[in-house]
């Protein structure tokens, strides 16, 4: 009995100082690790990994620093870097919060940039038109796509209350093309952002968002990639990106969507993007769910006969089960068809996702 209370005792006198050291770390950081392999019947032995890591630091006085770099190895490629998020953010302690965000910062457009962690991605891979190009429109390869997934430089400022929320800001790229900070790429072309939404009932709402400028620049003129026969000389050009969102939950069902709406100028007549993601999420269980994804996007096309509509979509079917709070399982279906093509390819694709908050 003395060996055992002498033992507990002990223990304790080692725990507490832990414990609130500890405690006092974990008032000023929150670390979010997050690792996942993804594999697809077309490619079995050549998985696509991602690991991703958040660090929020509480500076005090309502200021946080946030830093998340990832880096990921794509099917058919090697590794490569990147850094989300680095920012400064600041929120009031005003009746009417309001939040400053500044840095490399999370896009201030569409719903599905979360879904870039696999942990908070319901199937097993992220909404394609991220990643997707566009077609050439004139004759220039611009690299664009229907709407980025990336995290841009720019600032933020934005309010909410309890049926509404605005936002309005500046960034350094067209939100039709992911900002590399590591990799070289189109010229900083300032942006005007802006956007709100409404909650119409308890988990209900409904958003817009707008973002314009350059995606064009002058600097880039000379080194845009051409096709021959293209429509003209480059010229400075403007994108302009607008989307719908919506958003419900009701049960243990949850339902969201958006509609993307891309108008770019170009050497001839403006090109006009569009596409739409649906998507919806069961939870059967406390550990078992399933999901669905559904993404169309039509885009014009330079051809020599002239410009047409070319068409993008997939369609994806999972269903995952938490082994433990911290890995998931998912598998499913995978359904693509790419621009300028017809037939459909069809894949099984499974992940499995490890994530974890510490302090």
């Amino acid at each position: 009995m003395r060996r055992t209370a002498g033992l507990v005792i002990g223990l304790l006198a080692l725990w507490s100082p832990v414990t609130f050291a500890q405690s006092r770390l974990s008032q000023h950081l929150v670390i979010e690790p997050v690792a996942a392999v993804n594999t697809s019947s077309d490619l079995p032995d050549d998985p696509f990994v991602f690991l991703d890591f958040t660090a929020t630091a509480r500076m005090g006085r309502g200021f946080d620093f946030i830093v998340r770099p990832w880096v990921r190895k794509m099917p058919g490629s090697g590794w490569s870097k990147e850094m989300y998020q680095l920012e400064m953010r600041y929120q009031s302690p005003t009746r009417v919060p309001v939040r400053v965000d500044a840095g490399i910062i999370s896009s201030p457009i569409g719903l599905g940039t979360l879904q870039l962690r696999p942990d908070l991605n319901s199937t097993v891979s992220a909404p394609s038109y991220f990643f997707t190009p566009l077609p050439s429109f004139d004759g220039y390869r611009d690299g664009v796509v229907l709407m980025s997934g990336g995290y841009p430089l720019g600032a933020i400022v934005s309010s909410s209350g309890d049926r509404w929320d605005v936002r309005v800001g500046v960034t350094d790229g067209t939100a039709a093309r992911t900002r590399k900070l590591f990799h070289s790429g189109p010229s900083p072309a300032a942006q005007v952002v802006a956007g709100g939404g409404v909650t119409l009932a308890p988990g209900l709402r409904v958003g817009v968002g707008l973002a314009h400028g350059q995606y064009r620049s002058a600097k880039d003129l000379s080194t845009l990639p051409k096709r021959p026969g293209a429509e003209g000389p480059p010229r400075v050009a403007d994108a302009t990106v607008f989307n719908v969102e919506g958003e419900a939950a009701f049960g243990y069902t949850t339902l969201n969507g958006e509609w993307i709406r891309d108008r770019f100028e170009t050497v001839g007549q403006p090109a006009i993007a569009r596409g739409f993601r649906l998507e919806a999420v069961r939870t059967l269980t406390p550990r078992l769910f399933v999901a669905g994804r559904g993404i169309r996007v039509t885009s014009p096309a330079f051809t020599p006969a002239g410009r047409q509509s070319r068409v993008m979509a997939t369609l994806e079917a999972s269903a995952g089960f938490r082994l433990t709070s911290d890995l998931t399982l998912r598998g499913g279906y995978q359904g693509t068809r790419s621009f300028g093509v017809t037939d459909w390819d069809h894949a099984a694709v499974t992940s499995i996702v490890f994530s974890r908050r510490w302090f």
